[in-house]
């Protein structure tokens, strides 16, 4: 009871966050480096070799992949697996 009278239930750990911490341990962080486009949208890629990345938690490097192409629009050339 507290101080406002209210009965509370059993207190039990919430089944999504279990659920969802879970799957956090299944993924893997993968950094995904693409070339970018131009405003016209043909490749533009960096004179300086450096190639723009994005960071995703993934199952594998093919999801990884899949989804940085889905976000960015661009072509992907490669996911890193990131140790951590």
């Amino acid at each position: 009871m507290d101080l406002a009278g209210r009965q509370h239930s059993s207190r039990t750990p919430h089944r999504g966050a279990l659920a969802s911490a879970a799957k956090a341990d299944t993924h893997r962080r993968y950094r995904c480096s693409y070339t970018p486009r131009d405003a016209l949208g043909h490749l533009n890629p960096s004179d300086t070799g450096a190639a723009p990345f994005v960071q995703f938690r993934a199952a594998n490097a093919e999801q990884a992949t899949d989804l940085a192409q889905k976000v960015t629009g661009c072509p992907v050339i490669e996911a890193t697996r990131i140790e951590g």
